[in-house]
């Protein structure tokens, strides 16, 4: 089953309410944690496929949720205080006068999640499965600290705005660009220049 078949990203344009907050967070939580392969590795697959498995069957009842569900529990915890406003309203500025939006406050709580559960699984494995490769452990912790702020970085320098927002969480789940400019309401040609000028913001940032 293709992930579009499972999310309905039209909620993203919709006003945060008892019954959209959990698929808004779903959805954020599951193109994040696609988007953090990359940076994260292995781990972060394991977490996404589990992730997918979960909202795939959540209606089972036979189910049983994996740790990765936790994401979403987390975002609907933060989003009901929210009800009323949109996922990518601006909530307040850092101190460098960004803008600071709802999704960017549940991705960050989402991260520490991450982070400290990444830490747990690391720290508790079993000392017989060690290879010399993962010795010493704190290296291995360092390293994923450090991807998790240049992901963090990475996406405040692109300064996206809410139509390119969308897009690319809708591409990272797999759509195509006309399945995106159904969702976004624009022509297929526009979508197709979003993604240009997010190609053109991090080459000029990033080389």
């Amino acid at each position: 089953m293709s992930n579009n078949r499972i999310f309905n990203f039209n909620v993203l344009n919709e006003e945060i309410n008892p019954n959209n907050v959990v698929s808004i967070s779903e959805i954020v939580a599951f193109t994040q944690t696609r988007f953090l392969i990359g940076y994260i590795g292995k781990r972060m697959q394991n977490i996404y496929a589990d992730l997918y498995s979960d909202i795939k069957n959540k209606h089972n009842i036979n189910h049983i949720f994996s740790d990765g569900y936790d994401l979403v529990h987390e975002g609907v915890a933060f989003l009901c205080e929210h009800y009323g406003e949109h996922i990518h309203d601006v909530i307040g500025v850092n101190k460098k006068g960004k803008a600071i939006t709802l999704r960017a406050t549940y991705i960050k709580r989402m991260m520490k999640l991450i982070n400290r559960g990444t830490r747990d699984y690391y720290r508790n494995k079993c000392v017989d499965s060690l290879t010399p490769e993962d010795e010493p452990l704190t290296e291995l912790k360092e390293e994923i600290d450090y991807d998790y702020s240049q992901c963090g970085e990475i996406v405040k320098n692109l300064n996206l705005t809410d139509n390119m927002r969308v897009a690319l969480e809708c591409r990272m789940a797999g759509l195509s660009y006309p399945e995106i400019g159904r969702i976004l309401g624009r022509v297929q040609s526009t979508v197709y220049e979003y993604f240009t000028k997010m190609r053109a913001r991090y080459t000029a940032i990033y080389g």
